[in-house]
């Protein structure tokens, strides 16, 4: 019995030893921490704590066309940790889609990513170790039928493997896109118009 009791707290004891990296959380940030305001400008230094950013920065980029997103069509949305020379440990990040208000849309995780609460993208225990100081994330977004205008969020924390949540470094962005306003019809209707008389000399009709 003596040494049943000794060995059962011998292997309470190293398992208290055992430490882990800090990270953003490594089974993923908790629902709103993106900064953005549907997170009531919460970000992950509600638990994690740093020093000022030097050199690291998060990029939010993505396949919507330069001239808009169109209703209900789903996009790719990559949000990029680069810790420049400031070098890291572990990457996490967490993302949103809003208009002042409410979330926009609808996301879909991917590999590497899970949902939060379905408004909230964010990295999972298998998707936190940066190459190079780089680490990217893709999700989908489906625009549904909301406003003319959405503003993706983003949050990145810098973790720097010191057993604890200080020392990690946080950087948010943010970035805009619009809705396109060319539909088909419009489209149509541009390439089917005629000008006469052509030459013309002091009057121009046009019609379709």
């Amino acid at each position: 019995m003596k040494n049943h009791l000794l060995k059962s707290a011998f292997a309470l004891g190293a398992m208290a030893l055992i430490t882990y990296p800090a990270l953003t959380d490594k089974n993923g940030a908790p629902a709103g921490k993106t900064g953005s305001p549907m997170s009531n400008g919460q970000t992950c230094y509600s638990c994690h704590s740093g020093p000022s950013v030097s050199t690291q920065g998060v990029s939010i980029t993505s396949d919507i066309p330069s001239d808009g997103y169109l209703d209900n069509t789903t996009y790719t949305i990559t949000v990029t940790s680069d810790a420049g020379t400031a070098g890291m440990s572990r990457a996490g990040f967490e993302a949103s889609v809003e208009k002042v208000g409410s979330h926009q849309g609808t996301l879909t995780a991917a590999s590497g990513t899970q949902l939060k609460q379905s408004n909230y993208v964010t990295h999972t225990s298998t998707s936190n170790t940066p190459t190079s100081g780089v680490k990217s994330w893709s999700f989908s977004w489906n625009s549904g039928t909301g406003s003319d205008s959405v503003t993706v969020y983003a949050a990145g924390l810098f973790a720097n493997g010191n057993n604890q949540n200080s020392g990690d470094a946080l950087v948010t962005t943010s970035l805009e896109f619009k809705k396109s306003h060319v539909g088909l019809d419009e489209a149509s209707t541009r390439l089917g118009l005629t000008a006469s008389p052509n030459p013309a000399q002091h009057v121009l009709r046009f019609s379709a």
